[in-house]
Parts: C-alpha cells; structure tokens; sequence
C-alpha cells in the first residue's frame, strides 16, 4: 500500500500567435522513501516560434506552417517496492510455530530517480498541407536508477527465508534519437481519397556510470538446476545486452585442433577447461570457442558481448483509401538490427532431448572414417562428412564441450522484421438511407491485426519484448507466445 501526493502549476505565454512560451512546475512527493526523500521537484519548459506567421512567410504558396520548438522538462520515477526504505518483518514456518524475520532489506536512502530531457523539434506543413513533417531529436539523462540489486548466493533466497534483494539508486543512463512522422495527402477529389503516413524512431542509450567503473548488472537463466549469465550491463555500453561465448568454427578435419603461430610454431588450438582430445571431451564434430584473453583454455574469462535488442530503428507505414462510402486501411510496421536470444533453441534443437524437438535437430554433424580400414576411436581418422550442410555439432554420449548448454553467439539470431499489423474494410451507409429508419450514422466493417510477419528469425514471434517485463532481459526468448491473428467483425450505429 502507497500514496502520492502531487502539486502542479503551469503558465502559457503567446505573443502575436508567433512566439510561444510554456512553463511547468511539479512537486511530488511518494510514501516509497524516507524522510527526507518523499519529496522531489520536476520543473520543464517549452518555446516555439511560429515562423509562418512571419510576415516574409505568411500567405506563402508553399510553405503553410513552420514551428520551430525546443524544450526541456525533468521528471521523476518512484516504482519500487513499498516501503523499500524500512526494514518489514515477514512470517516463517518453524518446527516450534510460526517465527518472524526480516522481511527485506532496507535502504534509507532511497531517492526519487530523475529523467532530464532535452528536445529540439520542426512542424512543416507544405502545398496546402498537403505534406505535413513532424521531425524531433532528442537527449535524455537519468540519473539515480532504480534498481533491485542482487545479493551474493551464500546469504540465500528469499524463498528459503533470506531478505529480498535490496532497492537501490545505482547509476546514471543517457538515451538520444531522432522521431520523424510524415503525413501526406496524395490524392483527394470528390469520390476518392488516398492519405499515407510514416512512423520513423532511433535510440540509443548508453550507461554513464554504476556504483564503480568496474560494476556490472548481470542478469541470469536456469533452464535447470544450473544458472547461465544471458545479459551483461556495463559501464560505456547499451543496457541489456546478450553475453556468452562466441564460436569460431568447429573441428570438421583433425588439422582443425591444431594452427601454426606467427612463428611457425604448431599449438593446440583452445578447448574448455579440464577437457583433452578425446571422446565424451572435446571431439570432432564440436563448436571452437574463441579463447578471447588468448591463455589457451576457454572459461568464463573468454565471455563477451555477442548481441545487442536494441534495434537501429523501427518505423511504420499506414495507407488510407476511401470512395464514396467504402474506406480501406493498410499499416505495415517493422524493426531493424534487433537482436533476439533464441532460448527455445538452446532447449529443443539438441538432438539428445528425448521431447520434443527442432526438425532442425536432425541437421546434427555426423562422423565418418578418413581411412575406412583404420581405428574409429582416433580423431587423426575422423572427421565430418557433412561439414557444409549443417551448423549443429556432432552426437557424443556426454556433451563435455558444452555445445548444447552453453549461451553463445549461435543462439542469437537477427530479430528484424516487417509485419503487416493491420487490414481494415468499412462501409459507411448514405445519409439519405440511414434517415429513413431514424438512425444518424451506420458503418459496418471488418478489421484483421498481425495478418503476416516477414522475418528471418527461427522463433515463433521476433517481436520477443522482454521477460517479466524486465528492460535488462529484453530480447530473451523462452518460448514467447506469438502475437495471434485476430479478426473483428462490427457495426456502428448512432442515433
């Protein structure tokens, strides 16, 4: 249970409808944080000037409106758990009766996260405006992130009568982009009308610090009894992104375990810690790591960043028709450069599984004999006989490559798509029939939403969002449920 109390204040100021001033103020004040901290102070502003009411514009053939804009506002973020401050007590079951401990970890200092935003915008309006360009750029800082912090394993979980994980102010992120809509009318007469509209956005974020240079947030998966690190937030880099293992190749040829150095000096070529060439270790037919801090083993020091969700910009694009009383509208929307982690993969493209499985999975490397009258248990007489036909590594009784468990670059997959969202048909009945039966308007229409997605991506849905809701796991996929295809018969009627 939580209150807020807000006291809000705004001034317009306009002068010859040319020069354009708003001015607003906010205090807000939470239950959330201690005292001290309850209150917080959200000012903004905004000026425009209307530069087609300038006389050397005004009555302009071409040009109908240009507002130039900018402006600047701060506002604040207080979603944290109730009473994150304090320490509450919770319930516990014990063999002597119902005992009390903590209930979470208290913070007292606790404070209302803040978002700065700068923007700088043009309105144009052209031939009528029958083009009208809606174009802003913006930059925006928060600073005192709000963050559920991870306590370390041995302290527990709260399940097994730990405290809940601690809220905290963590850092500061920057995020900055470009939104453009245009909207155009390109045919219009007295029977038929075509209008169009474009939805364009960029951004980029970025961390600009945590509690220490060398912090880190990192956020896991456990598809089991093991816990995998899927995404790493740092200092310098985008919130949220994919960190595992990146493959280089895969040992198709006995040659492939060994390379020549810049000295001509013959070196194995690195394999997972504790593994030597042999069956049920590493074999023929399993993934290469790259051994990034070059020490000859690859561990979890040879981790990276191997995907980015963030998409280098999304867009749409909506088509209007209309004649006489039928109307038709087509809006197609899309993103491109996301970055999706396909978990669904890393469960059932493994052909060990005995559930279901990927048809995929049947791609698997196989085996075969170099000298058909030589050993089968020496790699130097193996190697992949269908290298170029497949992706996925060889069988093998054990999997102590950890080809199938381990989160790598193989299960990120390009996440770009376009989506025809929506088909919409009406007919709009003639004034002169509805009349007769006492009705002011009728329209019937049918509407279909996700009607097709073209994408590359091998999960069910490449829009994924993220799990739980948590913006650090966007682009995570465990077997999200697709977007379904809904289709919407109706009919309006007034009186």
């Amino acid at each position: 249970m939580n209150s807020i109390a807000s006291f809000f204040g705004r001034a317009f100021y306009s002068f010859d409808e040319r020069y354009l001033l708003t001015a607003t103020i906010r205090r807000d004040g939470s239950s959330k944080f201690a005292k001290g901290n309850k209150w917080g102070w959200f000012p903004a502003v905004a000026l425009a000037w209307r530069a087609s009411q300038e006389s050397f514009l005004r009555n302009n053939a071409i040009i109908n409106n240009l507002k130039l804009r900018a402006g600047w506002g701060a506002t604040g973020n207080q979603n944290v758990s109730d009473y994150a401050y304090m320490a509450l007590l919770s319930y516990k079951t014990t063999p002597w009766g119902t005992g009390v401990l903590t209930g979470n970890t208290a913070n007292p200092d606790l404070t209302w996260e803040t978002t700065h935003s700068y923007n700088v915008g043009i309105d144009l309006g052209l031939f009528q405006n029958r083009i009208e360009v809606i174009a802003d750029v913006y930059y925006k800082k928060t600073k005192n992130l709000l963050l559920q912090l991870p306590l370390p394993a041995y302290l527990g979980s709260s399940g097994q009568g730990a405290a809940s994980n601690p809220w905290g102010n963590v850092g500061s992120l920057e995020n900055k982009g470009i939104e453009l809509t245009v909207n155009t009318t390109n045919i219009t007469n007295k029977d038929f009308q075509w209008t169009s509209n474009l939805v364009f956005s960029l951004n980029r974020n970025k961390v600009l610090e945590l509690d220490t240079d060398n912090s880190s947030i990192e956020k896991s998966y456990q598809p089991s009894s093991a816990s995998y690190i899927v995404t790493k937030t740092t200092v310098g880099q985008p919130i949220g992104q994919f960190w595992g293992y990146k493959v280089i190749g895969r040992f198709d040829e006995p040659t492939d375990f060994y390379y020549k150095d810049a000295d001509g000096n013959v070196k194995q070529v690195a394999i997972p810690e504790g593994n030597t060439i042999a069956k049920n270790s590493t074999w023929i037919g399993d993934y290469i790591y790259e051994d990034r801090n070059g020490d000859g083993v690859i561990n979890n020091e040879d981790c990276t960043y191997i995907g980015n969700p963030e998409p280098k910009f999304t867009y749409g694009i909506g088509n209007t028709f209309s004649y006489k009383g039928f109307d038709l509208t087509i809006f197609f929307s899309g993103s491109y450069g996301n970055k999706a982690l396909n978990l669904t993969r890393y469960r059932i493209e493994d052909p060990r599984s005995n559930g279901n499985i990927l048809k995929s999975s049947l791609n698997y490397a196989q085996i075969g004999l170099i000298d058909p009258n030589g050993p089968d248990d020496d790699y130097r007489n193996l190697h992949v006989v269908n290298g170029s036909a497949t992706t996925l590594p060889a069988l093998q009784e054990s999997d102590a490559n950890n080809n199938f468990t381990r989160i790598s670059d193989m299960l990120v997959e390009d996440a770009s798509y376009i989506r025809l969202q929506n088909i919409s048909i009406g007919y709009t009945f003639p004034k002169k029939w509805i009349n007769k039966i006492f009705l002011n308007n009728a329209r019937i229409y049918a509407n279909i939403q996700n009607v097709y997605t073209w994408s590359k991506y091998k999960g069910l849905d490449p829009e994924v969002g993220a799990i739980y809701g948590d913006a650090l796991m966007t682009g995570v996929d465990y077997g999200r449920y697709p977007s379904p295809r809904i289709y919407t018969f109706g009919l309006n009627i007034s009186f």
